[in-house]
């Protein structure tokens, strides 16, 4: 299990140059045409310099490829258990991100970071170009995994909440969303369903044109049958361009959506694809998931 790189894509990221093919774990992904080394190593290291990256020198650099992510050495801990032990990624902008990885792996801590909801980590963290601060958050429309408006609060009063509070806000989408949810503009949150509640998330986010959307399990708490509808109003309406970053369990039903591929495991990046050198290798990224993250299902 190790990274994977993304060739394809060139540029001057060190996350861009050509792998030794001794990087690999050839069990999951053996090179073409080529034979498997005498004894692969399990866990192949792969040396990701640290960047300094002060807010002041990205801005000052020839944008030469835009990265709606760049992540250099960063960890976090609770209570001193490692949920991101010293993880480095860039992630191209304008992607439709799989986040993958099982439980525990961090992906939620990661999306509360890229988010700015969580502080206290260490390492280098760019969000749409710029360090984690105001400037970032406005950037970010985040679903996260649990509801978070007050009890008391009805449709419409979330709605009206977020128009007040983001200018990319589109009050009249959400109203009609809303509609298609078949949600009550005036029914409190305290009388919903889990599932309604996920479904008022999703609207208000959706109806932002932001930049970058960071969806933590959009459908995990609905049936079958509204996945597909969910999966469209998703696809049909994050903003031209922007990048999407989806967390899920859902990988067969979803990687026909992916543009790119982010797995985690026991605090680790394992793969960082475009999905295109997925497919090359003759698998789905469901096969693909389950042989990279392995035994990373045992939790620590």
């Amino acid at each position: 299990m190790t990274d994977l790189d993304y060739p394809a894509y060139g540029g001057d990221s060190p996350l861009d140059q050509p792998m030794p093919s001794e990087a690999f774990d050839t069990r999951a992904f053996p090179p073409a045409q080529a034979p498997a080394p005498a004894a692969p190593p399990a866990h192949a290291p792969v040396h990701i310099p640290a960047e300094p990256m002060p807010g002041e020198a990205v801005a000052s650099e020839p944008q030469k490829r835009n990265y709606a992510f760049k992540v250099r050495n960063l960890s976090k801990d609770y209570g001193g258990h490692k949920v991101l032990n010293d993880i480095s990624f860039d992630i191209p902008a304008g992607k439709i991100v799989g986040l993958l990885g099982p439980n525990g792996c961090g992906k939620t801590t990661l999306i509360k970071i890229l988010a700015g909801l969580i502080h206290d980590y260490t390492g280098m963290v760019l969000v749409d170009g710029k360090r984690i601060g105001v400037a970032s958050k406005a950037a970010v429309a985040l679903l996260p995994d649990s509801t978070y408006f007050p009890d008391r609060f009805r449709t419409i009063d979330c709605i009206n909440y977020f128009a007040d509070f983001f200018k990319d806000f589109n009050k009249v989408k959400a109203i009609e969303f809303a509609a298609e949810f078949d949600l009550d503009l005036n029914q409190r949150i305290k009388t919903m369903s889990k599932g309604m509640q996920e479904k008022l998330q999703l609207l208000v986010v959706m109806s932002r044109a932001a930049d970058i959307y960071l969806l933590d399990e959009p459908l995990g708490g609905v049936d079958p049958a509204a996945r597909a509808v969910i999966m469209d109003i998703i696809m049909k309406n994050y903003k031209e361009n922007a990048t999407l970053l989806l967390s899920t369990h859902l990988v067969n039903d979803l990687e026909h959506s992916f543009d790119h591929v982010l797995m985690l495991g026991k605090g680790k990046v394992l793969v960082n694809t475009g999905i295109e050198n997925l497919r090359a290798t003759g698998k789905s990224v469901e096969e693909i998931f389950k042989e990279v993250i392995g035994d990373a299902w045992e939790v620590d």
